[in-house]
């Protein structure tokens, strides 16, 4: 473990894939001190249990912009970042409506192509042709992607906290950050189980774990910890296999293929169950009960990936807002305190602008995007972000 500096320019608490993206472009575009600081290794945490996903599919300008931006960083990471590889793995993706969601799907594929997003709508043949697995009986379109697919977020990780040491950022994992210490509503450094660190500008990229830090200093957001179930199974030798990556939205199922057979199924519940504990994964009958989605959702739309073998279970918990949209900025409470939460699963395809966009907001330029609309007041004005579905995870 390497020592805790006493001093900093700028502490970022969370190595995630946020935290990482932060400190590469904090330190790759300033000669600031920046110190980066996570109780677990790197992708130690809710950034290890991701789903991988990546589209352009969101009901909000901005969050469009944001992640084409993100997908061009991805598909051009050699010249943008210069160290390691996002594992990017490009498979097409499809989102999948019933008739009465089809007004909102039309809207935001009218929206990302507005946006240059290579996006169309597909009818029931089409999408059967793009996955002959799917049965469409029941389907009014769809929306497809074909530069949709995942990354290897552990990749991804690693490869911004490298590119940042690389220009100076100071990585210490193993060491938690107890306390955000202020003085007359200013922020004056953190706390640590090693030692403290003064710094008069802190970032918290923690995910699920802000409250734990902001409610003791009077800075109340409107994040809950929900967890979400992913199974990963495996087909039988000469069973088909699924080539693209789909969201069904009648029955809420997300899948996307992985290496050889197997696949990752996560089949949302009505609600997604409040959690205390971010890490703490779900029992035996959260699990069965996940299996059981899944089944009745494959029986509907993929009956041919019915009889999978389970092979391994994971819990993530999300820090989800009440619109599902993250909240970027500094906070009104604390001077010197900039918060990067709240991105309710959508942190993938979003984090390499969530970077760009918290470090023009610390080092005073110009952001690359507007960000006003995700300003951690905006929930305290009624000012909340639209979400074409309503209120979920496919903001």
């Amino acid at each position: 473990m390497r020592p805790v500096p006493a001093t900093a320019d700028i502490v970022v608490v969370g190595a995630g894939i946020m935290g990482a993206s932060i400190a590469y472009q904090l330190a790759s575009r300033s000669d600031a001190r920046v110190v980066v600081v996570d109780e677990r290794p790197p992708v130690g945490g809710i950034s290890g249990r991701t789903f991988g996903q990546i589209r352009q599919h969101y009901s909000n300008e901005l969050l469009v912009q944001m992640a084409r931006h993100g997908f061009n960083v991805i598909q051009n990471w050699d010249t943008e970042v210069g160290v390691g590889d996002p594992g990017y793995v490009q498979l097409g993706y499809l989102l999948l409506v019933v008739e009465d969601q089809l007004d909102a799907l039309h809207r935001n594929i009218d929206l990302g192509r507005s946006c240059g997003v290579d996006t169309r709508f597909v009818d029931s043949a089409e999408i059967a042709t793009l996955e002959p697995l799917l049965i469409t009986d029941d389907l009014a379109g769809g929306a497809y992607e074909p530069d949709g697919g995942y990354i290897d977020v552990t990749k991804m990780v690693l490869s911004w906290l490298t590119a940042a040491q690389s220009h100076g950022a100071h990585l210490v994992s193993g060491v938690r950050v107890t306390e955000l210490r202020t003085d007359g509503g200013r922020l004056t450094g953190v706390t640590t189980t090693e030692g403290g660190i003064d710094a008069p500008v802190v970032v918290t990229a923690t995910g699920a774990w802000a409250t734990e830090l902001l409610d003791p200093i009077g800075v109340h957001v409107p994040v809950q910890r929900r967890r979400l179930e992913m199974t990963m199974l495996q087909t039988q030798p000469g069973q088909p296999q699924m080539h693209s990556c789909v969201t069904d939205g009648n029955s809420n199922i997300v899948l996307r293929p992985d290496m050889g057979r197997r696949f990752l199924a996560a089949a949302y519940p009505s609600e997604m169950p409040l959690v205390d504990d971010p890490l703490l994964l779900g029992d035996e009958a959260d699990q069965q009960a996940h299996l059981e989605r899944i089944d009745r959702a494959l029986a509907a739309r993929m009956p041919a990936l019915r009889g999978a073998t389970p092979l391994s279970h994971t819990s993530g918990a999300y820090d989800v807002t009440p619109d599902y949209h993250p909240l970027i900025g500094w906070t009104p409470e604390i001077a010197g305190l900039c918060l990067a939460l709240g991105f309710s699963g959508h942190g993938l395809k979003l984090s390499p602008a969530i970077g760009e966009i918290v470090a023009a907001i610390v080092l005073g330029h110009e952001p690359p995007f507007d960000p006003h609309p995700l300003r951690p007041t905006r929930y305290a004005e009624d000012d909340h972000m639209f979400c074409a579905y309503g209120p979920s995870a496919r903001a």
